[in-house]
């Protein structure tokens, strides 16, 4: 058995999905009971349980062997991970597939990466098995301007610089291999897609596949933040979300992991692929 949280998430729901199609037993956990059916209907097993609820966390590992931790991005975050490691090892899980960032190290500058060590750090001290995913941005987010981007052909980029954006489906693929795999243990994927984009060329990209004419215009750090806590984001995570982004002019956020071909022996899906894929999403 296989214990998911996360799982109607970004790269929980494609995780579910490519663990069954692999024939893997998967529990689902959500903290939305109205998910319940949804998840279910996928054949798989599925319960509800939050991050602060120490007795339901536990039941969710009851009997798994493996377990993929992923939580969203918040002031608790380090808790809610310590809250799952802790019911994982009491429900006697042995190997722990942790979702962190590219770059969480002890060594971590940002406020992003020092949160994801702490949580890297307790698993490794637990003495479970683990292994660690760390990508980069998620192709995804950009979604989340599609409407925009349909209705006014402007792309907004708050990031400044190249980014190496990964398909959460491969984040998602990475993960499953690690939780059904061998040798996977002890070892932390950085994943990124398979090339980095500015601002200009993902709009190029938009142009070309949906044969609009998109543009690309900066979005201040304070534009940005206000955005995220405009859509509900806690201050001080969207202060450190616009802490990463500030380091992608430097070319910070450009690197290329070959983590997707070396795991799963294929390449990257990227960003026009995604792109050509959504494309009406982008055509109003």
């Amino acid at each position: 058995m296989i214990t998911v949280f996360g799982a109607t998430g970004t790269t929980g729901a494609p995780l579910v999905e490519t663990l069954l199609a692999k024939g893997a037993d998967v529990r689902a956990v959500t903290s939305d009971p109205a998910k319940i059916g949804g998840l279910k209907a996928k054949g798989c097993e599925a319960v509800t349980a939050s991050f602060t609820d120490l007795a339901a966390l536990e039941q969710a590992c009851a009997g798994a062997e493996k377990i993929y931790l992923v939580t969203p991005a918040h002031l608790d975050m380090r808790q809610w991970k310590a809250n799952a490691i802790a019911a994982a090892k009491a429900a006697g899980v042995k190997h722990v597939v942790l979702a962190t960032g590219l770059g969480a190290s002890p060594k971590a500058g940002l406020t992003f990466g020092k949160w994801h060590s702490e949580s890297q750090e307790l698993l490794k001290e637990s003495g479970l098995d683990w292994t660690f995913v760390q990508p980069t941005y998620f192709i995804q987010n950009l979604m989340w301007q599609a409407g925009s981007i349909a209705k006014n052909g402007v792309y907004y980029d708050d990031l400044g610089g190249p980014v190496s954006w990964i398909d959460a489906r491969d984040i998602a693929d990475v993960a499953a291999e690690a939780l059904t795999g061998a040798d996977h243990a002890g070892k932390g994927y950085g994943v990124t897609g398979p090339e980095a984009l500015t601002g200009d060329e993902i709009a190029a990209v938009l142009s070309d596949v949906t044969g609009r004419s998109i543009t690309s215009a900066t979005l201040s750090a304070d534009e940005a933040k206000a955005a995220m806590v405009a859509g509900g984001m806690q201050d001080e995570v969207a202060s450190a979300m616009v802490e990463l982004a500030s380091i992608a002019p430097k070319g910070y956020l450009g690197g290329i992991e070959t983590t997707v071909s070396d795991v799963l022996g294929r390449p990257a899906r990227s960003f026009r692929d995604f792109v050509t894929e959504n494309r009406d999403a982008f055509v109003q």
